[in-house]
Order: structure tokens, then C-alpha cells, then sequence
């Protein structure tokens, strides 16, 4: 279709061309059903055309049944479509429909809270950005040292294809830094190394499920764990989580059948709920007498900031009488950044090596030098110094912003999760949540809106936002920003 931004063009006729460019793709299975729409600012600027257009080009699709909005959330293509629509072409009948019907599903797949929030020039903004790391705490220079050396001692023979399952030193170190700071004991020759916890979990899920296949999924969670098994063709069923965690007894009423369960134990994400001892239990439970398994995520395990540090699920597999039913993912781009693109998953015995030929077969195998600096970087006791040393700051920085919004943003009302590194306030309700993130971008905030972790109606309005990369001296700035955008949108 031409561009519907051609200047002769009068404002009704490109109003309509939007209208039919979107009602096109619905109808194609372009834009599959539950598919979200781009935010009206992004697509008039892609599209030339004034944001009005755009707007009532939405208005008249969910009039006529084509979408509909969720408050604070977004437009999204509606699951039944007008009886008076043709049904969808099939791929092969339809030339200019070029990606298939997952292909469709996975490319309208968020993979952050924020997405479609601002301007593609603003993607740079981390203040308040939730689950980021501090990149000014980042141990550049001692980093750089580890470099140096691992460059004049790697083997000529590592600079081949490397090890699909991981360095060996990498993997050993691994396991001697989970048992001594999770107090899980873990066999190097089941460690995977792979590209962040992303990797491993779309492994995992490639290797025991069948597309269309349901997984549990904590309600509301993680967004791109359920984007990775999205992207595997599994179909997540959303399962309420709260301040105990994933809620079994009704996982199992709504998925009886599901064989895979994504749960983040110590801190689901984002309300920070944590697993009590009895739904563990029960999730061990499960899984044994299903024959399914459980991917643990464990990648805020560090950040502790009330209680006691919690046990990893995969501490009690073998002491519940399993056979290993849990596999345990694990990250350093939390500890150290994420740029690195290192992360590790403890695979069960009958499933590792199956499950490095996936890991293969997806790319071949992680960087080594990245590895080797990192196993060096161990080896010589940096990392956990560096843990402690980023956790002290972390929580300065948590105390400094918590104390700012009492005082500059009464607007907002903390929840303080125990550990992670973002915090969620609640909103008066009818607040836009969606408005309110634009409005805080607009001012170089980068908070997200708590609608977006759903997959269902949400039951709480408010913001997800993070504390780590808000330096104790800008806490109160940031908190006057935010209450500004909250107020240009009450």
C-alpha cells in the first residue's frame, strides 16, 4: 500500500488509508490476535501523518470491532473479529503476508515493559529503569586488567569454535560460587553456559515442550520469560502470583496438563512475591507426579533487602526425593552488565546433554574470551567483593529514592519489594498509567507501567520503576520529574 502520508491527500482519506493498512493486517493474520498495536505517537511518525489521524484510525478500528484498549496498557487486536469480516488468507495464498503465523506472534511479542513508550531516540534513558544494573559501578578498570591477561594466556586452540556447553573453568567456578553463595551444590559437567538467562530458558522450553503446548506462568511476571517461550511456540498460561508466590493449587485447576512451570522463587517480578516453603513443596510435588519440569529463575538472588537470603527451589530437588525436575537459570548481567551476555543454566543430568545440542544448534556456543576473562575474573575472588560492594550502594540508593518519593511525590504510593531492583508505586485509580510513562520519558525518566506485566486485566494501577541507576544525589530530582509527569496527567 502506498504511503499514506502523500500531501494531496485530504485528512479523512489518510485517516482511512491507516484505518485500511491496520484492517489489512488484521485480517491477513499479520497482526494476529491479542497482537499490540504501536503507541499512536510512534506510528504517525513512521507513518508521516498527524497523531490525530492515527487516533481516530483507532477509534474507528475498535468501533467497528477490529481492537480493543486496555487502560493503561495499550490497543490490541481483538480475539474474535466481526462476523462480517472475511476469514484470514492463508500465508501461501496471500503474497504479501511474509511471516508465518508464529513468526506473526513472535514479532508482536514485547520484550520490555517500556516498549512503545517514547521516541526510538530516547531507547538511551535508564534513570528509574527497572531491573537495570549501575553502569557507573561497573569495575571497568579491574575488567580491563583480567582482558590483558586473559588475551596473553588463552590458548591458541580457544580460538576456534568454542566448547557449545561452556569454558570448563567457567563452569567449575560456577559451581564453587553457587555453593558457596546459594548453598546450591552443582556438578560442572551440568552447567550450560549461555548468552543471559534468555537463552536458557528458550532452550529449555525448545527441549520439553511441543509448540502449542501450555506452560505455567507467573501472573503478573516476568515479560520477556514469557516472550522466550513465546518464541519457542509454547503457549503460557497465566497463573496468579502474590506476596507467597505462583498460587499451585490454581495452576493446577486452570493447566492440569501443563508439563513446564517459570517461576522466579525469591523475588517474582514485579511485586517481588517470594515462594513459601509450602508451595515449593508443592510445586516439587507436582512436577514429580507430572513428569514436568521447572524452570527457575534466580536472577535477583543477589539483592536482598529485608529477611533472610531465600534458597534456591533447586536446593530441595534432590532432598525432596527427586530425580531433578528443576533447572536452575542463572545471570551475571545483574552482578556485573548486561552487555556481557553471560549467563548459566544447572541442567538435570538426563536432560544436559540434549540440552547443549540445542544450545548448539542455536549458535554454535558463547564467546570465549567473555568467559575467560570472567573465569579469570573469579578465579582472583573479584566477583563477590564486587557483589557486596554494588549491594551496599544499591541500597543507599533504594533508601534515598524511597525517602524522595514520600517527600516530592505524594502522588505515588511505594510498595518496596524485599529484594530485586526495582520497586512498584501504586496510582489513584483512573490514572493512565501508559500517559504517565510517556509523560516521565518526555522528562528523561525511564519507569514502566505496571499494566504491562500483565497478560490479563490488571489488578493493581501503577509504575515499575528501578533504583540502581539513580545515584543517592539524584533521588530527589527523579522524584520531582515523576510527580511533574503525574501531574500533567491527572
Amino acid at each position: 500500500m502506498d504511503s499514506p502520508s502523500t500531501p494531496a491527500q485530504s485528512d479523512h482519506s489518510r485517516q482511512t488509508a491507516v484505518f485500511e493498512r491496520l484492517r489489512r493486517g488484521i485480517l491477513t493474520g499479520t497482526l494476529p490476535p491479542g497482537a499490540r498495536l504501536p503507541a499512536t505517537r510512534h506510528l504517525a511518525e513512521e507513518l508521516g501523518v498527524a497523531r490525530q489521524t492515527v487516533v481516530l484510525a483507532y477509534e474507528r478500528l475498535a468501533a467497528e470491532g477490529y481492537v480493543r484498549a486496555r487502560m493503561g496498557s495499550g490497543t490490541y487486536v481483538a480475539a474474535d473479529l466481526p462476523d462480517a469480516a472475511p476469514a484470514p488468507a492463508r500465508a501461501a495464498a496471500h503474497p504479501g503476508q511474509i511471516l508465518s503465523r508464529r513468526g506473526a506472534a513472535i514479532a508482536a511479542t514485547p520484550m520490555s515493559a517500556q516498549e512503545g513508550i517514547g521516541s526510538p531516540g530516547t531507547s538511551h534513558i535508564t534513570l528509574l529503569a527497572p531491573g537495570v544494573p549501575a553502569n557507573d559501578l561497573f569495575p571497568t578498570a579491574t575488567w580491563a586488567r583480567e582482558t590483558a591477561r586473559a588475551l596473553r594466556t588463552l590458548p591458541a586452540a580457544l580460538l576456534g569454535y568454542p566448547d557449545p556447553q561452556g569454558l570448563p573453568e567457567l563452569r567449575t567456578e560456577i559451581a564453587a560460587h553457587l555453593a558457596a553463595t546459594r548453598g546450591l551444590i552443582a556438578d560442572p559437567g551440568q552447567i550450560v553456559i549461555t548468552t543471559g538467562t534468555q537463552q536458557a530458558l528458550r532452550v529449555a522450553a525448545d527441549l520439553v515442550l511441543d509448540p502449542g503446548e501450555p506452560a505455567w506462568v507467573e501472573e503478573p511476571g516476568y515479560i520477556a520469560g514469557r516472550g522466550a517461550l513465546i518464541a519457542s511456540g509454547v503457549r503460557p498460561v497465566p497463573i496468579p502470583s502474590d506476596a507467597d508466590g505462583l498460587d499451585v493449587a490454581e495452576a493446577i485447576r486452570r493447566a492440569p496438563l501443563a508439563r513446564l512451570a517459570l517461576v522466579a522463587p525469591s523475588h517474582a517480578t514485579p511485586l517481588g512475591g517470594a515462594l513459601t516453603i509450602g508451595r515449593r513443596l508443592a510445586l516439587l510435588d507436582w512436577a514429580a507426579g507430572a513428569g514436568a519440569w521447572i524452570l527457575e529463575d534466580d536472577c535477583d538472588s543477589e539483592y536482598r533487602w529485608s529477611g533472610k537470603p531465600l534458597p534456591p527451589l533447586a536446593s530441595l530437588d534432590a532432598g525432596h526425593g527427586m530425580t531433578g525436575r528443576v533447572i536452575y537459570c542463572g545471570t551475571f548481567s545483574k552482578t556485573l552488565a548486561p552487555a556481557l551476555r553471560l549467563g548459566f543454566a544447572v541442567v538435570p543430568a538426563p536432560l544436559t546433554a540434549a540440552f547443549v545440542r540445542v544450545r548448539a544448534l542455536t549458535d554454535r556456543g558463547p564467546a570465549t574470551l567473555q568467559q575467560a576473562v570472567l573465569a579469570g575474573f573469579m578465579r582472583a575472588g573479584l566477583l563477590a567483593p564486587h557483589i557486596r560492594r554494588v549491594r551496599t550502594e544499591y541500597a543507599r540508593r533504594r533508601t534515598a529514592l524511597l525517602e524522595a518519593l514520600r517527600r516530592h511525590c505524594p502522588q505515588a504510593t511505594p510498595r518496596p519489594a524485599p529484594g530485586g531492583l526495582h520497586l512498584v508505586v501504586e496510582l489513584p485509580p483512573g490514572r493512565d498509567e501508559h500517559r504517565i510513562a510517556e509523560a516521565a520519558r518526555e522528562r528523561s525518566l525511564s519507569v514502566a507501567p505496571l499494566s504491562a506485566y500483565y497478560s490479563e486485566t490488571p489488578t493493581l494501577t501503577g509504575l515499575v520503576i528501578g533504583f540502581a541507576t539513580c545515584p543517592v544525589a539524584m533521588a530527589a530530582d527523579a522524584a520531582r520529574r515523576l510527580s511533574a509527569a503525574i501531574r500533567a496527567n491527572s
